[in-house]
């Protein structure tokens, strides 16, 4: 006997057979991921398995935790020395979710160690660009998180710090190291060397004929003029004691340009959001330092962002020029003094 299915129920019994498709499908989806919202397809996306990172002067230890808990690992690790703390925490992803971006999880935590800031600001001042000390944590394409430390010996080969004891960048190098294992749980993979970083390479350097304070407004007006900035924080190292001449730093950055960045390479986010800084010499004169976005792109090995690259390159002077009321561009010299 022959039997007819109504119209109806074929539709019925297509639908569950599509619904079962869908459930067989997202089986095999990371349920996290799609909780996180995260969309890590990017044909742009270059950023190599955490143990095969070799960034200069970047060490780094792959976390047999998760995202999450090596991030909570990490701050608890930081609590728990009593010399350093958490100055700023920058969540990547959350930044770009907010620009309606996507990135893979990726956070930066700016760490704070007054007695060792003090030291190397007193030999090089030009060295706040790389301060507070910063720790990287994030997931990679694999799924492995990464927890990594620009280290003492970056510090040393791009900065004149010959006169700083070799305790304190040994220090700079255990503090983070431990606290880096701690949060991993796990001994560091990398310790990459800083050879070919020069002293003052990748530094642009702006004069202005203005006092101090009358540069610091200026450039914090420049920056908060611009609708596309925000400013993250605003560090007047004085504050960690003396012997340190005027010096203030402005952290600041736009996800929609930085997001792209770290979708070639997330370990440049330990170099993001951009940094300027203003600081007094001894003998009066003002100058704005900065990072060449060209230099941290390099570092990274980021070599398919160009035009993000110039952009940022040209709104960096544009910023420098208007705080110091100079007519001229940065300095192209990028070992400028």
């Amino acid at each position: 006997m022959m039997t007819f299915i109504s119209f109806g129920k074929a539709r019925r019994v297509a639908f569950m057979f599509g619904l079962l498709l869908l459930v067989v499908a997202v089986s095999g989806c990371e349920w996290s991921d799609m909780l996180d919202g995260d969309d890590d397809s990017d044909e742009n996306d270059n950023t190599p398995p955490a143990a095969e990172t070799n960034i200069p002067g970047l060490s780094l230890a792959v976390s047999g935790r998760g995202f999450d808990a090596t991030r909570t690992a990490l701050r608890d690790a930081i609590a728990d020395r009593a010399n350093l703390s958490v100055r700023t925490e920058v969540d990547h992803q959350a930044n770009a979710n907010q620009a309606n971006l996507s990135m893979r999880p990726t956070t930066v935590l700016f760490i704070r160690d007054s007695n060792r800031e003090r030291a190397l600001l007193t030999a090089d001042a030009r060295v706040a660009l790389d301060l507070p000390l910063r720790v990287l944590v994030y997931r990679d394409s694999d799924d492995d998180t990464g927890v990594a430390f620009t280290n003492a010996a970056y510090l040393d080969a791009r900065y004149d710090l010959d006169d700083v004891e070799n305790a304190t960048l040994d220090g700079v190098d255990d503090d983070l190291e431990a606290v880096v294992s701690t949060a991993a749980n796990a001994d560091l993979d990398i310790r990459a060397s800083a050879a070919g970083i020069a002293e003052g390479e990748g530094i642009r350097s702006v004069p202005s004929d203005d006092d101090f304070n009358t540069v610091v407004n200026r450039l914090a007006s420049a920056i908060d003029s611009r609708d596309a900035l925000t400013r993250v924080d605003t560090i007047d190292f004085q504050d960690v004691g003396t012997g340190i001449g005027p010096s203030r730093l402005f952290i600041f950055g736009n996800p929609r340009v930085g997001t792209p960045l770290m979708r070639s390479n997330q370990t440049i986010g330990i170099d993001l959001p951009q940094k300027m800084l203003v600081v007094q010499a001894s003998d009066g004169a003002v100058r704005i330092y900065y990072n060449d976005p060209g230099f941290i792109a390099d570092r990274h090995d980021i070599d398919n962002r160009d035009d993000e690259v110039d952009t940022i390159a040209e709104l960096l002077a544009d910023i420098a020029d208007e705080a110091a009321a100079s007519s001229e561009r940065a300095s192209q010299d990028s070992n400028a003094d």
